[in-house]
């Protein structure tokens, strides 16, 4: 790579795995994270460990966050001890989902001395740890140019919407929304499946070569829900903090929406029942609920038998 040093602020379950991945390349890599524990295995493996975002930034030329909140985004980018005040860095790439007015915010904070790209990115952990991540780059072209290399590390598709921060935001908040209505369908069907007493394998199966098929039929459903684990690694308030986001750049911009409010208004619902800071793969155990059926149990029961008859 032709500049010197990459940062990391953020480690939690998308950020460990990228910078993982940034390390395993040879690159030299500081590190930041509010929970020592999260820092200690890069350590190990020789990465500096920075005391705040600003001394990440001034230790790094190009310098990556993932970071749960458009709050904490503010504050690591432009805060006392944020990215901001850095005197090595050059250019600031968020991968975390935070709208296009937060994005917009940012890249004028930073400017003229520190380009920013907004970098959303897409695949979850699995796609991290695998470096098959899908990601989004909205920005100043020349910033875009220098990091690529980086890119190219944690991601097996990159996307370079517009010179415009934000534009990434847009294009990251329509997949999720996406995302998100295929994952409601989907559950909302498969309750109304076992309620009716279809075998959910081979209704699945079903789906997946007909045209209902999508991510959460091919991917979410076989990993975390007829396996019995209800684990994909990503939290239902996430789930509804994007679905916000998206009503919220709508409103901004005079689009009108349809599908969305009634998604969000299905997430909040939902929460308020006691999971919103479990996976986002229980809204179906949430959705059995009020079905009067225990999709947890049914599954668990479910892959008992099938183990038994192994």
């Amino acid at each position: 790579m032709s500049y010197e040093g990459i940062g990391f602020i953020g480690l939690g379950s998308m950020g460990a795995p990228i910078a993982e991945r940034i390390q395993g390349s040879g690159a030299a890599l500081t590190v930041y994270d509010i929970d020592p524990a999260n820092v200690a295995s890069f350590a190990t493996r020789g990465a500096t460990v920075a005391a705040s975002p600003k001394d990440v930034a001034d230790k790094s030329e190009i310098v990556f966050s993932c970071l749960p909140s458009t709050a904490i985004c503010l504050d690591v980018a432009l805060g006392e001890r944020g990215v901001v005040h850095g005197t090595k860095v050059q250019t600031y790439i968020d991968t975390s989902t935070i709208g296009l007015q937060v994005a917009r915010t940012i890249a004028d904070g930073l400017a003229p001395r520190i380009g920013f790209l907004d970098a959303p990115v897409s695949g979850g952990p699995p796609g991290a740890r695998a470096g098959t991540l899908v990601t989004m780059v909205s920005g100043p072209q020349a910033d875009y140019a220098r990091a690529l290399p980086a890119f190219e590390i944690m991601a097996k598709s990159i996307f370079y919407i517009g010179q415009s921060a934000g534009q990434a935001q847009i294009a990251k908040l329509v997949n999720n929304h996406l995302s998100a209505a295929g994952r409601i369908a989907t559950f909302e069907g498969l309750v109304l499946a076992l309620k009716a007493g279809l075998d959910p394998k081979i209704l699945i199966d079903l789906i997946n070569v007909s045209s209902g098929r999508n991510y959460t039929t091919t991917d979410k459903v076989p990993d975390a829900i007829l396996s019995g684990t209800f684990k994909f690694n990503g939290r239902l308030a996430i789930s509804i903090k994007d679905q916000t986001l998206l009503k919220e750049e709508a409103d901004a911009l005079g689009v009108p929406l349809w599908v969305a409010p009634r998604l969000l208004e299905t997430l909040k619902e939902a929460a308020d029942g006691g999971y919103l800071d479990q996976d986002s793969m229980l809204l179906i155990q949430y959705m059995g609920e009020q079905a009067g059926i225990d999709v947890r149990s049914m599954m668990i029961a479910r892959q008992g038998d099938a183990e038994a008859t192994e």
